[in-house]
């Protein structure tokens, strides 16, 4: 059962090294992988893949800078074998992630992806000893997929719009499913959310399976974390939240477009945000998130 791996890369290329590295360390060894450099400066990813002199990798460089969510769409479209992984260009694999979620998706004829248990780790590696607020609000969201082991249709849509639960650079893809997925431009705070729904609208299984085999890094600083700083994050997310809730009605799954109107966990974070700001002093900008929380459209 043959596996792409793409990962738009973009980033500290020490980071894409170690990913690479626990790519050529799965036990399953019949993969191919895709670096999609999307214009970071300089040739040490070129240089590091060269040296390896392993014909199941390949570079490709973007002629112009996509951006992440251009970027891992241009990756999804350079897929071609049946499943696929899409994950960060800074996290890592168990040696087993291939065995545990090959062995999921060949179980089900009707899965269109899985999402296997995920440690979560900090810039340096280092494995977070505990969960925090937002990861604690994911596996309560996530409960009921978790001991039902799957979650379909406009349940796991509602529930996805309801809190993103997913790590989602972990997911294993089936490629027939993915390969139906269409672009959505300025979304990049939550693309990789899009992506899931559109595939789950289309119909099929998301499996979850409890096994830890994906080390998610986590950073301080990051274009996501520099996004909800200047309020773009949020932005973002309303435009698709109110682009996805009329889909959603036309189709008939009322309940999954009242979550996608009310998305409170965006709500939540900018109110988060908003306290953040205003025990820093800065009026301006908590009063800007407080804005961003209580507006619908």
């Amino acid at each position: 059962m043959s596996v792409d791996f793409v990962i738009p890369y973009y980033g500290d290329p020490e980071y894409l090294f170690a990913t690479i590295d626990s790519i050529r360390a799965q036990h399953q060894q019949d993969w191919r992988l895709t670096v999609v450099d999307d214009q970071y400066p300089g040739n040490r990813a070129l240089e590091y893949i060269e040296g390896l002199n392993d014909e199941r990798i390949r570079y490709v460089r973007n002629e112009e800078r996509l951006g992440p969510n251009g970027n891992t769409y241009k990756a999804s479209t350079l897929a071609e074998r049946e499943f696929v992984s899409m994950m960060g260009a800074d996290d890592l694999l168990e040696p087993n992630y291939l065995d545990v979620v090959l062995e999921r998706m060949k179980a089900d004829p009707n899965a269109i992806a899985v999402q296997p248990g995920v440690k979560v780790m900090d810039s340096d590696g280092v494995l977070v000893p505990s969960l925090g607020i937002g990861d604690k609000v994911k596996r309560r969201i996530a409960a009921p997929a978790r001991k039902a082991g799957l979650i379909s249709g406009e349940d796991a849509v509602k529930s996805l719009l309801s809190g993103n639960w997913l790590y989602t650079p972990s997911l294993l893809y089936r490629q027939s499913a993915l390969s139906k997925i269409p672009y959505r431009p300025d979304i990049d705070a939550v693309h990789d959310l899009a992506f899931m729904v559109d595939m789950l609208m289309e119909g099929g299984n998301l499996l979850v399976d409890e096994r830890e085999v994906f080390r998610y890094r986590r950073h301080q600083a990051s274009d996501s974390s520099t996004r909800v700083k200047d309020g773009k994050r949020f932005d973002e997310e309303l435009r698709y939240y109110g682009l996805i809730a009329k889909e959603l009605r036309a189709k008939g799954w009322n309940a999954a477009a009242r979550s996608a109107d009310l998305h409170l966990s965006s709500r939540l974070h900018a109110l988060m945000v908003a306290a953040g700001r205003l025990g820093a002093g800065d009026f301006a900008h908590a009063g800007a998130m407080v804005g961003r929380a209580v507006r619908s459209s």
